[in-house]
């Protein structure tokens, strides 16, 4: 595990720190919600930011690791640069507004609330339509360092991953992620998707995370043609939007 985190600092230090500060906010949190009890819609208001924290720092360590494989020095800085800006930005509205009492999202109940969530909205496209950049820049890539399967994994699995990003802009039209019901109400375990509608944050959620399972699919199965590759990530897009759809019909997941 050293190893790999030296090896993460080393091809992008600035990816690796905010990381590494995310993780420690994730701690951070924990320990606020033990002492602040405060609740918003049935929850602890630190819950959200403690999702966010582990989120960016699993997104942030990520890159790190992907980015190596791409030759271009200089967009490889200025998207890491403005990565850690986005997402930094991002954990302080979502971390400000549950100090404040208040959602972070979808609230437009006062000016100030409703710009916070509109400049979280412009900063995180912005941020996505790098990254969709950067998977089509991978496509000029060469299976040289890398086998045919991971180039393929990691190409898919950011297209997937800006693909259901972009889900977050359906939710931020409606200004919710429920359909059929208020947001809040009875959820699952942990993730707090919705027991009793559709809830869009599930496919939103996966989808997000094609950006490491993809390539944890070809390590885990050690495959080395591009083809298996791709018939998985079309097999999981194709799971993904069967969550989206039915989620956009008003079914629970379970």
């Amino acid at each position: 595990m050293r190893t790999l985190l030296n090896r993460m600092r080393a091809l992008s230090p600035v990816l690796y720190y905010c990381g590494l500060a995310h993780f420690a906010l994730f701690i951070v949190f924990i320990i606020t919600a033990l002492f602040d009890h405060r609740q918003l819609m049935g929850l602890n208001l630190w819950i959200k930011p403690i999702k966010f924290a582990i989120s960016i720092t699993i997104y942030c360590l990520t890159w790190t690791l992907l980015l190596q494989y791409l030759p271009f020095e200089l967009i490889k800085r200025r998207f890491a640069r403005f990565t850690v800006f986005a997402m930094s930005f991002e954990m302080f509205a979502i971390a400000l507004q549950a100090a404040r009492g208040q959602l972070s999202h979808f609230n437009h109940s006062s000016a100030y609330n409703l710009l916070l969530f509109n400049l979280m909205g412009v900063v995180i496209v912005s941020q996505t339509l790098f990254a969709l950049y950067i998977g089509i820049q991978f496509f000029k890539v060469k299976a040289i360092q890398l086998t045919p399967a991971m180039l393929w994994a990691i190409r898919l699995g950011i297209i997937m991953a800006c693909f259901f990003a972009f889900e977050g802009g359906l939710m931020a039209a409606k200004m919710s992620h429920t359909v059929g019901a208020a947001d809040g109400g009875p959820g699952l375990p942990l993730f707090n998707w919705s027991r009793i509608a559709g809830d869009l944050r599930i496919a939103h959620f996966m989808g997000l995370h094609a950006l490491q399972i993809m390539p944890l699919f070809v390590l885990l199965t050690n495959y080395k043609s591009a083809r298996p590759t791709i018939a998985f990530a079309s097999f999981f897009f194709a799971f993904v939007s069967l969550l989206l759809f039915n989620a956009l019909l008003g079914r629970p997941l379970l």
